[in-house]
């Protein structure tokens, strides 16, 4: 779970998601050195949580500092950095706030009250709430709130600021002062490659044919292939026997 308590807002304590604990930095591929991905793990690593950790400077004004906007195709990694982010500062001792909107549909706005106090808040999924009147106050007063503790805040969405619904005009003007990235999607070979360091942080060898086998088998999204390797693994513990094409296609009955 998210790191720390939060002193103004005790009742969001059963609120918060449990952390996918393979949802971390090392097991993050980010592709190719030229990908856009590699810079925005140092934006999120080395600036991010390092100034998260500063003493932060309150009253600064009604723009946040720290404000980064991530977004792109399913699966492509925005939730995994999130959580990533998330655990990072966990170790590092600061408070942090992972709430995914498209996990939690039943929430009521005034979830969002007292966030502003934790060292980062994360929230995933903000396309969801584009429209919505009640959310689109509290979220307009949680930005506001936000900015005089000058609190770090990630985000993550299906599109940039600019191109989601959002209908009311102050909150509009507030997002589309992030910085935005739009991560590079893989393609299938470093979506394979992916797939290995992912299988040797889980302790076993994913050779090149048994990963391209899988890449061209399986729906494409890194969430459903990530969900396929969780399951050969098991399956090749319980049959004992060594990851090979044959071991999958009797896993998935290919």
């Amino acid at each position: 779970m998210a790191a720390g308590g939060i002193e103004h807002t005790p009742r969001q304590l059963a609120l918060r998601l449990n952390l996918d604990d393979e949802a971390t930095f090392d097991n993050f591929y980010p592709g190719p050195p030229e990908s856009r991905n590699h810079t925005l793990l140092h934006v999120l690593r080395d600036q991010l949580i390092v100034r998260a950790a500063s003493s932060p400077t309150a009253g600064v004004g009604t723009v946040l500092r720290d404000f980064i906007w991530l977004c792109g195709a399913t699966g492509a990694g925005c939730s995994h950095l999130l959580q990533a982010v998330c655990h990072r500062a966990n170790q590092q001792g600061l408070q942090v706030f992972y709430l995914d909107f498209s996990q939690q549909p039943d929430l009521s706005p005034d979830v969002l009250l007292g966030l502003e106090h934790v060292s980062i808040l994360c929230l995933d999924a903000l396309d969801r709430l584009a429209g919505h009147n009640e959310w689109e106050l509290a979220l307009f007063s949680l930005y506001n709130r936000m900015a005089e503790q000058q609190t770090p805040l990630l985000a993550a969405a299906n599109a940039s600021p600019a191109r989601l619904p959002f209908v009311l005009p102050d909150l509009k003007s507030r997002l589309q002062s992030a910085a935005v990235f739009e991560l590079d999607v893989l393609d299938d070979d470093n979506k394979a490659k992916a797939l290995q360091l992912r299988a040797r942080r889980r302790g076993f060898e994913l050779s090149d044919e048994v990963a391209a086998y899988l890449v061209s088998r399986s729906e494409r999204s890194m969430t459903a292939l990530f969900a396929v390797l969780q399951q050969l693994d098991q399956h090749s513990l319980e049959m004992k026997r060594r990851v090979t094409v044959p071991l999958l296609k009797s896993l998935m009955g290919w």
